[in-house]
């Protein structure tokens, strides 16, 4: 079967890019946020984590969709190109922190051998549907790679992915709305528990809170939920009329989307039981964990419309080459800047002042008074990010946060280039020499982006 060609998406590797540097600088801060004017955004990473899962559904489904899965080898071809995009960073930095775990923090890797053992074949996230089982969100809990646990949820997605889209074609039928039944049932399964949760026994433990973040099953509706967005895209093929009026208005709807994300994310909250800024439990008090799965119908809809005609004057700035770059380091960023911000909390832990070079030479240099308390400016950008000089956050000085993220992004791109592209490249050679390539609408060649 021939298959049709539709647009590129190329807005997709900058939304990947913003969505993967949230969840980095949310890591970087304390946990939870301090009181400020970004770090609520900041501090709900787990909007930006459903976000991803929403978007693989979206993209696998828009790049796979007429491929057919009615026999296993072509099941197979497509678990082998999925898997293999990724295993060589996943098996790389698993080694990587396994070894920074055993030299520093031997009693955790013994207390958590189950999901050192787990994480071999990605399925670490299953732990917190075991009975007895706490998953502390922010906790180091998930061992050894703490944010790989997203690949091991993902990853029951991913296996379930031809199951899902041959249900997606039988339930769509071949009339030009019938994507919208499944959609909506989707909707409905990602929206109702966890307020149903909360309204029904008054709050959410940690276990449940983790189970509702981590736990594979309950994320299937999620990455369903993307896959019938692309059903959508593709059914009313308004992402292939450029110029014409109603893409154009998806495109102004979808700029629209994006200030009442930014207010409803990042501005919205309930305070704390004393009415103050939230405490330690605050992911969990209230009605805030709403925002484990509330976020979807604006991700959907950005989504849709974005990718009609121009997809608006945001969906341009996405496709910005820079933009357009770091999104394709998101999967290594992603896995990597935990292991990375370990070295630079351990360096900054190690010196005796802010300045390393200063800290060095300390043994032969005279005593210093005290360095001056920071400028006015460079102690309101701190605290505008929750890093405060004062330590409050999980660096205690802004520069060793720069220079975490810096080193975050250059070690990505060397592992990119060295590691997943020679792996990416040497298994489509070996698919396209054991029979004819699989379908795919993606252009640009091998498997589609990931969301990582």
């Amino acid at each position: 079967m021939k298959t049709q060609r539709r647009p590129p998406l190329d807005h997709i590797s900058g939304m990947r890019a913003l969505l993967s540097g949230w969840i980095v600088l949310g890591h970087y801060c304390s946990f939870p946020p301090q009181e400020g004017v970004f770090t609520l955004l900041l501090g709900r990473g787990y909007v930006a984590v459903q976000g991803f899962i929403i978007l693989s559904g979206f993209i696998t489904h828009y790049a796979y969709h007429d491929a057919r899965y009615d026999a296993w080898p072509a099941v197979l071809r497509f678990y082998a190109k999925r898997f293999g995009a990724i295993l060589g960073s996943y098996y790389l930095f698993y080694a990587l922190t396994a070894a920074w775990r055993v030299c520093f923090d031997w009693d955790g890797v013994v207390a958590h051998a189950d999901s050192m053992l787990l994480s071999l074949v990605l399925c670490q996230a299953w732990l917190t549907g075991v009975p007895g089982r706490v998953s502390v969100p922010g906790g180091d809990d998930n061992y050894p790679n703490v944010p790989a646990w997203t690949l091991s949820t993902l990853a029951f997605s991913w296996l379930l992915f031809p199951l899902l889209q041959s249900w997606l074609r039988a339930a769509s039928g071949a009339t030009r709305l019938g994507w919208l039944p499944p959609l909506l049932l989707c909707l409905l399964l990602v929206l109702a528990p966890v307020p149903l949760r909360l309204l029904l026994h008054g709050g959410m433990g940690w276990a449940t809170y983790g189970c509702a973040y981590h736990w594979p099953p309950f994320r299937v509706p999620d990455f369903a939920f993307g896959m019938c967005v692309a059903e959508a895209l593709v059914r009313t093929r308004w992402g292939e009329a450029l110029g014409r009026r109603a893409p154009r208005l998806f495109g102004r709807l979808a700029d629209a989307i994006v200030p009442l994300f930014l207010l409803l994310v990042g501005v919205a909250h309930w305070p704390g039981e004393d009415g103050s800024w939230p405490n330690r439990a605050w992911s969990r008090l209230n009605f805030e964990p709403i925002w484990l799965t509330a976020a979807a119908p604006l991700f959907g809809l950005f989504l849709f419309a974005s990718s009609c005609g121009d997809g608006g004057a945001f969906a341009g700035a996405l496709r910005h080459p820079a933009l357009s770059s770091l999104g394709e380091l998101g999967f290594q960023v992603y896995l990597s800047h935990y292991l990375i911000m370990w070295a630079f909390l351990k360096l900054e832990t190690a010196a005796p002042s802010l300045d390393i070079l200063a800290g060095a030479n300390a043994s032969a240099a005279p005593a210093l008074p005290p360095p001056p308390p920071p400028p006015p400016e460079t102690a309101d950008l701190a605290a505008l990010f929750s890093l405060p000089p004062s330590g409050k956050g999980r660096f205690g000085h802004i520069s060793y946060m720069m220079a975490s993220l810096l080193c975050t992004y250059a070690v990505a791109g060397v592992v990119r280039s060295n590691v997943d592209e020679p792996l990416r490249l040497w298994l489509r050679r070996r698919l396209q020499a054991s029979g004819p390539p699989e379908p795919a609408a993606w252009r640009g060649g091998g498997p589609p982006p990931l969301a990582k």
